[in-house]
């Protein structure tokens, strides 16, 4: 049985080679109706086929590439849109703090002045129940 295994599988690459040699004739019509005849080794076009199964998986490969490419052009044309906006939106948020800085600092003085009109002192301690401050341990009850 081990025997003819192997001689079949050995009777197999030479009737592959048988296959593939000799030639192919290619007949081809002109418009002035000249015959014109052409041979082709059978090896040639094996070669030719299999140089164009190469070729057209490369420009397949190549077109992937190309598509996802362009995707990735897109995705990040996106996100530098959304980056744009983000930052004239840091920028609005930015500007408005700077406003409440200065509205801030307007309350203060317009503090002061009330205290200096008022004839309290800036300086004393802030008063009990004001949320400025804990009152002072005098103020509060003691413990019995």
């Amino acid at each position: 049985m081990d025997l003819q295994v192997g001689t079949r599988a050995r009777l197999g690459w030479p009737r592959a080679w048988s296959a593939i040699s000799g030639a192919v004739t290619v007949v081809a019509f002109t418009e002035s109706g000249r015959v014109r005849r052409l041979r082709v080794p059978k090896r040639m076009l094996l070669v030719a086929g299999l140089l164009l199964a190469v070729l057209v998986a490369g420009s397949t490969a190549s077109i992937v590439r190309l598509f996802r490419s362009h995707v990735d052009v897109a995705r990040i044309a996106y996100l530098e849109g959304g980056n744009r906006s983000l930052a004239v939106l840091l920028e609005g948020q930015a500007e408005q703090l700077s406003r409440l800085k200065l509205e801030v600092a307007r309350l203060k003085e317009f503090e002061q002045s009330l205290r200096v009109v008022s004839g309290m002192d800036s300086e004393a301690a802030p008063m009990v129940g004001t949320g400025q401050g804990r009152g002072s341990r005098d103020e509060l009850p003691r413990k019995r």
